[in-house]
């Protein structure tokens, strides 16, 4: 299966978001915040994702910018062993990444730290 993260799988709907960070269960897993709620969504996939870095915690848009692409790159290639517990519950799912450190970290961190989170929430709330 190849690994990819197109637009039905982007989490872009405002009323959802605002579902999310209102409803949603959330997991700490330092730098990141993952909330998350299961609901019906729009689309036929597993889940839909968006990731926000404030400008509180990273001032240049230049550095937000590289660490959002990291952390979709990190989703991107970790997604399919959650994605698949999924489906066979029959449920759908939406993420909500926030980033919360001040320093950028590396894509090998990022990737650790984002399979963590996601492992965490669908063992605590999934």
């Amino acid at each position: 299966m190849r690994s990819t993260f197109g637009k039905h799988e982007r989490l872009s709907s405002r009323t959802i978001i605002q579902a999310v960070v209102s409803k949603g269960r959330a997991v700490h897993v330092p730098p990141f915040k993952l909330m998350g709620s299961l609901m019906v969504l729009p689309t036929d996939a597993s889940a839909q994702v968006a990731f926000a870095i404030p400008k509180r915690y990273m001032r240049l848009a230049v550095m937000r910018n590289r660490q959002r692409r990291l952390m979709r790159e990190a989703y991107r290639m970790n997604k399919h062993a959650v994605l698949d517990r999924l489906r066979t519950q029959g449920q759908q799912c939406a993420w909500l990444f926030v980033y919360q450190g001040k320093d950028p970290i590396t894509l090998a961190e990022t990737q650790q730290k984002i399979t963590k989170a996601l492992d965490r929430w669908m063992k605590e709330h999934g």
